[in-house]
């Protein structure tokens, strides 16, 4: 699985995001307009055909064969979707997303609820911080929440954490020196 390799946003899970988010924006011969319409009101945990038809395009070979872990798969993929059609131009890839909810005046309560979510709750979690951002119009790269949610149970869980805190707190401790 690509969630072990280092989220550098250059290939594997970044590179997956930017397709993803492309897709959304631009349609190509895969997408229409009620497609993504769709995609915002969809519940990760019961996706829609226009999910489908990003997974046989884009994420095929990213989801497992056995079937409950592709289910739980797919639902973190559909979450991290869902952000996505709500960022529409908002995601931009190397802007940081703690430094982003930092920016857009998430608050620590919030953000603290965020880092300790598991998959399950994640899969709500996601999808609210991209609409956020997206109502405060402050843009971020989707990546990191991809990370975050699909990080979940893998090696680098803690890390992935660890890093969208460092952006977070770190902005905020330049907000407060400013």
């Amino acid at each position: 699985m690509t969630t072990e390799s280092t989220p550098d946003g250059n290939g594997g899970i970044g590179g997956l995001v930017n397709w993803i988010a492309a897709l959304l924006q631009h349609g190509g011969n895969v997408l229409t307009t009620g497609d993504v319409a769709m995609l915002r009101r969809m519940d990760p945990r019961h996706p829609s055909s226009a999910f489908f038809k990003l997974e046989g395009t884009v994420l095929d070979a990213e989801l497992p064969g056995e079937v409950h872990a592709r289910e739980d798969r797919e639902t973190r993929w559909a979450a991290v979707v869902v952000g996505l059609a709500h960022l529409g131009e908002l995601h931009r890839p190397a802007r940081r997303l703690g430094e982003a909810l930092a920016q857009a005046d998430f608050s620590e309560l919030r953000f603290s609820r965020l880092l300790r979510a598991d998959a399950e709750q994640l899969a709500d979690e996601v999808p609210m911080i991209a609409r956020y951002l997206a109502a405060k119009g402050v843009p971020a790269d989707f990546s990191a929440a991809a990370w975050l949610i699909l990080s979940v149970g893998q090696t680098n869980e803690e890390r992935v954490r660890r890093n969208i805190a460092r952006d977070y707190y770190g902005a905020l401790a330049r907000q407060t020196n400013d």
